[in-house]
């Protein structure tokens, strides 16, 4: 090609509408060039427009019917180019103008920097006695747009074997057609064997690998079933999803597995309504529990089953009383079918004195301790006839004494006591870790530990 020094060919996008230019001052391609390129200065209204971040986008039919499109980012790599002041130089590669004589159809089309097509400039050339002639405008139709690398691939290989098929003659042709028609007969079968959905090689391998998923699921499940499971702490043992009722598991600690906190569990199905406590029955992740096995007696459980059951009394003595517990069944009032029907008609019966511990939070509060299998679901009431505190659960009662109180001020802690099942035994009853603990130096040798809580 060839180019006249400092020539640029200036292109408005909003006012060059259907008008000739005659550009052959400007550029001028011939086929055989290896790099064409058209020096522009793009202007709006007259205006120049910054065309950093755009592209354009260059293509058409060639007099062969071949198809073009190309599509390149507007750069400023030329001397003399200002792209924030439109002034860049288009580029067109060694493919663009390859066949000689009057193209169909040419377009360049501007992008802006957001994606959207600006003005298309349509150009109608003929390259006769050096004169470029170019028609300047929007385009008013649709282009036709496929893939450069495609459309090269099938072009050339349609080339090929036209080329082929021309110098071997019609038998070789009619032989070629024939040799097609079987190839693609036999791709066909080779394709409905494959994707037959009953019998073809997709539909048994499918049928393989669901087999083969159900299979491992089985294993999974199903082994070391039949012998306990052993974990080093308890969050492990609840995260594991493959524990099934009936299971045994055996924990070493609770938080770690050197902790001294070890226990057996039996792992069952979770009954309806039923709240794990979270310190004898345990939920896990699958939807099982995991209970304490009473069997096996650890210093936890041994613990817990002696004084698992709490009973919070605010007496407001400002002493230390010790307590005496009675319980017993079916006293006057407590009977579930009515005055006088419990089993030995009017009266308590099974009667106990129960062995307790005693805690003391403060000189006006107690806490007693009973064996958890007397828990009722009750919190403890002062009756000022008897001197004493009741806790009642249908027909169970349990009676608390602390000797002589005075009533009224016994009184005045109503409603403030609890009864629960007791958080604090077994592994809970360790001392919590320290929420302040300070070092203070002594010398360059000595430090002081100070648990500020």
């Amino acid at each position: 090609m060839a180019l006249r020094e400092k020539a640029r060919l200036t292109l408005d996008l909003t006012r060059y509408q259907d008008q000739i230019l005659d550009i052959s001052g400007y550029f001028k391609g011939r086929v055989g060039d290896t790099d064409d390129y058209l020096p522009v200065y793009i202007t709006s209204n007259s205006l120049p427009v910054d065309m950093r971040g755009w592209q354009y986008k260059y293509g058409g039919v060639d007099n062969q019917g071949h198809v073009h499109r190309h599509i390149y980012p507007v750069e400023a790599n030329d001397r003399n180019d200002q792209i924030a002041l439109g002034r860049v130089t288009l580029h067109f590669d060694e493919r663009t103008f390859n066949v000689p004589g009057h193209w169909q159809q040419f377009y360049i089309r501007f992008i802006d920097r957001d994606g959207q097509t600006v003005s298309t400039v349509d150009i109608d050339f003929d390259v006769i006695d050096d004169q470029f002639f170019a028609h300047v405008g929007n385009a008013g139709r649709d282009y036709i747009e496929e893939f450069e690398q495609i459309l090269k691939q099938v072009t050339d290989e349609g080339n090929t074997i036209k080329g082929k098929l021309d110098q071997a003659g019609e038998t070789y042709s009619q032989e070629f057609s024939e040799w097609l028609t079987k190839y693609k007969q036999s791709l066909s079968d080779a394709m409905a064997e494959v994707n037959d959905p009953k019998d073809g090689l997709f539909a048994r391998y499918n049928s393989l690998l669901l087999m083969t998923q159900q299979i491992q699921e089985t294993l999974k499940q199903a082994q070391f079933h039949d012998r306990a499971w052993q974990f080093s702490d308890v969050p492990t043992m609840q995260s594991y999803a493959a524990l099934a009722a009936n299971d045994l598991a055996i924990t070493k600690g609770w938080d770690n597995y050197d902790d001294g906190h070890g226990a057996v569990w039996q792992i069952r199905v979770k009954h309806k309504d039923e709240t794990p406590d979270g310190t004898n029955v345990i939920a896990l992740s699958n939807g099982m529990v995991a209970e304490r096995n009473a069997s096996m007696v650890t210093a936890d459980s041994l613990e817990d089953l002696l004084y698992g059951y709490e009973i919070t009394i605010v007496h407001n003595q400002a002493d230390y009383p010790e307590p005496k517990v009675m319980y017993y069944e079916y006293a006057i009032g407590t009977e579930p079918n009515g005055l006088g029907s419990g089993p030995n008609g009017f009266g308590q019966t099974n009667t106990k004195l129960v062995p307790c511990m005693a805690t003391y939070p403060d000189a006006n509060t107690i806490k007693v301790r009973l064996p958890r299998n007397f828990y009722l679901d009750d919190a403890p009431n002062f009756e000022s006839s008897a001197g004493a505190w009741y806790v009642r659960d249908g027909y169970k009662t349990i009676k608390v004494s602390l000797g002589n109180v005075n009533a009224q001020l016994a009184l005045t802690g109503e409603g403030k006591g609890k009864s629960a099942l007791a958080g604090g035994s077994g592994y809970f009853s360790k001392p919590t870790s320290p929420s302040d603990l300070r070092a203070i130096y002594i010398d360059e040798h000595t430090q002081r530990l100070e648990w500020r809580n």
